[in-house]
């Protein structure tokens, strides 16, 4: 009997050990051909084909899953990402419902390796474009308009995802967005503008052309009940237009960079009969424009709004010298383009070199029909230098082979006024001062040809001064009283940044609205609305 069961042993221990064996040659021979065992890498790998740098996150954590583990971690960070996809509205962008019913629908599927590998790769996926729209924007800047050069700066994919997969996902997320106070009132007055939206907007508009204190009649009801509903003034049922309505008006004037007279003309009633949807639109427009500048702008800067007609220097996010400006016309070629650069020097009364549009699109036609035309401006070539023009037949010519430029000396009826501020670029767009004063003191000033012309330009240049100089206004004006051409480079370079915004928080914390003289932020709305949305792809 102890024999049997010394048998018996020997043979189980036998059959282990075969067991053994076997599993071993079965594992070696999956191994070799790299399947099964590693089958979710591979998918992950094969999911991923469009998305390498996601690839390379899972690589690094040998393809450790963050979101279908199943562990309290991995479930937080998922319901982190609906929220956030869900509260993605509130930011101005194009996500939603739909896309969160998306990531629903992916997580019920049947858990099995396949399907596991195919949702953890698109759950990354949807974060990664979400979380890049928060911070960075959610289309190209260059891709809306020829004059937009700005480029967002997003963070790279895989910071991103190791960000979502710390200790507080909720947290990181948040602090992908803006942290500005432009951004923190736009999203505020973009909830302000949806409740009125719900509520069946501002009321009846306003069927008049003019009106003004002592004014009575349905019109001035209209106007009154408008103000109130937007919060300009208190309720009251006076149907006239009393000195309590000129105040609001002349609030909603200055909120709307028009004249503020307290007088409801053409142009202020017109901006009245605005409704809350197209406010709206450019809240959403200005909220990813501020995505776009989301990084570090200089603690000192210039920025100029070209909608607002306004430059300012700004300091520790306060505006510590403001200006107007002239602005390039609406004619596509002609316009203002949007880009961020250096001011490294400013010129002291310059020569205007003409630009070569200008040449051959304005000054060639007018010297055919008058050799005289222009006479302040030199023509001149590289090689001759100062061309008399008295001897030259300009119907020979065309703007294809024109083979002259002109220029401008120093001077006080200068194009450039007297002094200009460089902050080199393809564009070749500059501030400078102007002769035309007149033009500042208009509502809207797109006027030029593209460069940004400064109201308080000798300001401007000794504000600039006095970064390195005692008496900066004694040493502008010896400067450009000389009269000669001079180069000052600034002590350091200062950043500028030429912005686009009908909608911002103004200079006293007010938020103000502007026309869209471009049409950019139509375009940028419309391609919001077309963008693609957060679910790649519809099904695993």
């Amino acid at each position: 009997m102890g024999n049997g069961l010394q048998i018996r042993k020997f043979a189980g221990v036998l059959a282990w050990a075969l067991s053994l064996a076997i599993n071993a040659l079965l594992v070696s021979s999956v191994s070799a051909f790299d399947f099964d065992i590693k089958l979710p890498g591979l998918g992950l790998i094969e999911e991923l084909a469009d998305h390498p740098e996601i690839a390379a996150f899972y690589r690094e954590r040998d393809f450790a899953p963050i979101w279908t583990s199943g562990d309290q971690a991995a479930q937080i960070r998922l319901q982190t990402l609906m929220d956030s996809v869900l509260a993605a509205p509130n930011h101005g962008l194009p996500y939603g419902q739909n896309d969160l019913m998306h990531i629903r629908s992916l997580i019920n599927l049947p858990d099995t390796v396949v399907n596991r590998a195919a949702v953890e790769a698109q759950l990354s996926e949807i974060y990664v474009r979400l979380a890049t729209s928060l911070s960075s924007g959610a289309i190209d800047p260059r891709s809306v308009d020829s004059s937009i050069a700005r480029e967002s700066q997003p963070p790279d994919v895989e910071s991103l995802l190791r960000g979502i997969s710390g200790s507080d996902p909720a947290g990181y997320l948040r602090n992908l967005v803006p942290n500005t106070l432009q951004y923190v009132m736009l999203r505020r007055e973009l909830k302000r503008l949806d409740r009125v939206i719900e509520t069946n907007g501002w009321g009846d508009l306003v069927e008049a052309k003019l009106l003004q204190e002592g004014d009575e009649g349905l019109a001035v009801v209209q106007l009154r009940n408008r103000l109130i509903r937007m919060g300009y003034m208190r309720r009251t049922p006076d149907p006239r237009f009393t000195a309590s309505l000129s105040f609001a008006v002349k609030q909603f004037q200055k909120d709307h960079g028009l004249t503020s007279d307290g007088i409801a003309d053409t142009t202020t009633l017109e901006a009245v009969n605005i409704e809350p949807q197209q406010r709206r639109r450019q809240v959403v427009a200005a909220l990813e424009r501020e995505r776009w500048l989301n990084y570090p702008l200089g603690d000192k800067h210039v920025r100029v709004n070209i909608a607002d007609f306004h430059a300012d220097v700004i300091l520790a996010g306060k505006s510590i010298f403001t200006t107007r400006v002239v602005v390039g016309q609406s004619q596509a070629r002609l316009q203002t383009p949007e880009f961020s650069d250096q001011m490294t020097h400013m010129v002291i009364n310059p020569t205007w070199y003409v630009p070569r549009s200008i040449t051959t699109k304005e000054i060639l036609p007018q010297l055919q029909e008058d050799p005289a035309a222009e006479p302040q401006l030199q023509m001149f070539t590289q090689e001759d230098g100062i061309i008399d023009r008295r001897g030259v037949d300009f119907q020979n010519y065309t703007a294809a082979n024109f083979p002259y430029d002109f220029k401008q000396p120093p001077g006080p009826k200068n194009a450039l006024g007297e002094v200009k501020f460089m902050f080199p670029n393809r564009f070749n767009v500059y501030m400078h001062d102007t002769p035309q004063r007149t033009l500042f003191q208009r509502e809207i000033r797109n006027y030029s040809h593209g460069c940004i012309r400064v109201h308080r330009a000798e300001e401007f240049a000794e504000f600039l001064l006095s970064r390195s100089i005692d008496d900066p206004q004694s040493y502008y004006h010896s400067i450009r009283d000389s009269g000669k051409e001079q180069i000052w480079e600034l002590p350091a370079p200062l950043p500028v940044h030429i912005t686009y915004r009908t909608a911002f928080l103004g200079r006293d914390g007010r938020m103000h609205y502007r026309d869209d003289i471009y049409g950019r932020d139509q375009t940028l709305y419309e391609r919001l609305k077309q963008s693609v949305p957060l679910i790649g792809r519809l099904s695993v």
